[in-house]
């Protein structure tokens, strides 16, 4: 595996969260196999991920509520093999469940496979993405927010390999054009704060749930901010986090106080990101 400084040169080295793509010895997507019914969930970081796991889980398992947490019955494909996860398994509902933060082009790809892709303003990503570092990968008052977007959230672009996560932009673009896919739900992170209820029933007819109407009722009540605060250790994606903390030099508790269940507003980003986000992005990319 690369060093940090050979991967990444123009950073400096005290900046290890800058390397964190280089750091982390993932396992690489494709050796998950999609099976047809399988379905992943699939975000850039810090697009709602942890909820949507939340969602499909407990669509799925009416409501179960007995797990350590998320990510052990719902596996992050790109950390499995550091936390001992054999993707190929069984697990305890169906359909089976995952996360990746791949682009379209990494993401493991079966025939009747689903994915669920869910995307948010780029200004509360880079906010809520400069959160959850600050207090693991940095303290309060070492990294600026301006140069943490320019020096990291910016300056990804397209990924070298599936060891690393396309830029927010490349990672959007490249799924946005795969949206009308009948396998394919296509989701904003603004709208399931607007309506929850409306989109747990969306996700359910897209898994093509029996007894959607009681699935979807329990699984309303336990996506909830207030539920998920409540059980916030089940979102805390401990285990990845100690697993990232031996391969990027960090303590082994560092950043384990630092939970994901905020307060989740929308728009917030606005007023603390600056304008960098919309006018120095600077991948060239394009829209169909």
């Amino acid at each position: 595996m690369a060093s940090a400084s050979s991967a990444c040169p123009h950073v400096p080295p005290a900046r290890p969260w800058l390397h964190l793509h280089a750091l982390t010895p993932r396992l690489t997507p494709q050796l998950l196999r999609p099976r047809v019914g399988d379905v992943l969930v699939v975000t850039s970081p810090k697009c709602g991920t942890t909820w949507v796991q939340q969602i499909v889980h407990q669509l799925r398992s009416r409501g179960s509520m007995d797990f350590e947490e998320i990510s052990i019955p719902v596996p992050w494909i790109e950390m499995a093999h550091d936390l001992g996860q054999d993707l190929d398994a069984e697990q305890g509902f169906t359909p089976r469940a995952f996360k990746t933060h791949c682009w379209y082009d990494h993401c493991p790809k079966a025939k009747g496979a689903k994915y669920i892709v869910v995307v948010r303003d780029p200004h509360d990503v880079a906010l809520s993405f400069f959160s959850f570092f600050q207090g693991w990968f940095f303290e309060a008052g070492e990294v600026s927010l301006d140069e943490f977007i320019r020096g990291f959230w910016l300056a990804r672009g397209v990924p070298a390999s599936p060891m690393q996560n396309a830029s927010y932009f490349h990672h959007l673009v490249s799924w946005w054009q795969h949206r009308t896919n009948p396998d394919v739900l296509f989701l904003f992170y603004e709208d399931l704060k607007a309506d929850l209820p409306a989109h747990v029933a969306k996700i359910a007819a897209f898994l093509e749930l029996d007894d959607a109407e009681a699935r979807c009722k329990t699984a309303v009540e336990h996506s909830t901010f207030e539920f998920m605060s409540k059980h916030s250790s089940h979102f805390d994606e401990r285990h990845s986090k100690i697993a990232r903390n031996a391969a990027c030099g960090l303590s082994a508790n560092a950043g384990l106080t630092n939970g994901k269940v905020r307060d989740g507003r929308s728009g917030a980003g606005r007023l603390g990101v600056c304008v960098c986000v919309g006018v120095c992005v600077y991948v060239s990319i394009s829209v169909p």
